[in-house]
């Protein structure tokens, strides 16, 4: 009997164990790539020696340095362990600025040498004309900067976004009386909501419709707790706008990333092409010439 109890015990452990691995962790090999992906910043930078963001992603999912990224900082590197359940330890890589490149109009000889190493395709220029970096596509990753032959271009800090005063949250805590409910013109769940953003999971507030919210203060006045809801709601609005504003110039970057990668690879099968052509035109020329001299 005790040795059943044993068994059965074991097995729970085992099964909750399983449950807490398949939430933490996704299902295979691919979404795990993807997971950890979506926590890079797409600079597509190569800093951590892989070319790109993609493929250092691939080498983290096989047990790879989770601290090799600049760009992500140390903020990246627990959000990495945190996914990945790995130590920290020492692994705490430090935080780049923001940057973005700018070319010196006074020097740039219109060479194009730096379109084609830029991952993003954030130059803009043709030869023998002056070239533009595209601020809102750079990320920063300095690979335009050693190509160019008369060091024209330059790496420029820029200040993240402001972010506003955090309000203190006032009044008792939350009782899930439901009366915040009713009253919102809006037909969202103020203490859905407040949970959510208290919380973090920005993205199920999101989803939850935070961004729907007028701040009308009627669930404030509902509200028997006193909770400043309307002005706590105000402030998650912002920080989640500031989460899409990133995540959607990281998709931006990622596609834009993918793109250039695919025009290169066309360009460089084109060239391959014409040159087997050429190859091919040179060695029927050749037969011709000695087919006709054999006459």
């Amino acid at each position: 009997m005790l040795a059943t109890v044993t068994i059965l015990a074991l097995l729970l452990v085992l099964a909750a164990a399983t449950l807490v691995l398949q939430r933490k962790l996704p299902a295979d090999d691919d979404e795990l790539v993807d997971a950890i992906d979506a926590l890079l910043p797409q600079t597509q930078c190569a800093q951590c020696g892989h070319p790109g963001c993609r493929p250092y992603a691939q080498a983290v999912a096989q047990g790879g340095d989770i601290d090799l990224c600049p760009p992500g900082g140390t903020a990246l590197v627990h959000q990495l362990a945190d996914l990945m359940e790995v130590d920290v330890g020492a692994q705490t890589a430090a935080t780049a600025d923001i940057m973005v490149a700018k070319i010196d109009e006074r020097s740039c000889i219109g060479c194009t040498l730096c379109l084609a190493p830029c991952p993003v395709d954030a130059i803009v220029g043709a030869q023998g004309y002056l070239h533009t970096i595209i601020v809102d596509e750079c990320t920063g990753c300095e690979l335009c900067i050693s190509p160019c032959p008369v060091d024209c271009i330059t790496l420029h800090p820029v200040s993240p976004p402001e972010q506003p005063p955090k309000p203190e949250r006032q009044g008792l805590g939350c009782i899930n009386c439901g009366q915040c409910v009713p009253v919102c013109p809006k037909s969202l769940a103020p203490d859905q909501l407040l949970q959510l953003t208290q919380g973090r999971a920005m993205q199920a507030a999101h989803d939850l419709g935070l961004q729907d919210c007028i701040e009308c203060s009627l669930c404030d006045k509902a509200c028997p707790s006193k909770i400043n809801l309307a002005e706590l709601f105000g402030q998650a609005k912002i920080e989640d706008q500031l989460r899409v504003r990133d995540r959607d110039q990281r998709e931006r970057s990622k596609r834009r990333f993918g793109d250039h990668v695919a025009r290169l690879e066309a360009r460089y099968q084109d060239a391959a092409e014409r040159r087997r052509r050429r190859l091919l035109d040179r060695k029927l020329g050749s037969t011709r010439g000695d087919a006709q001299g054999g006459r």
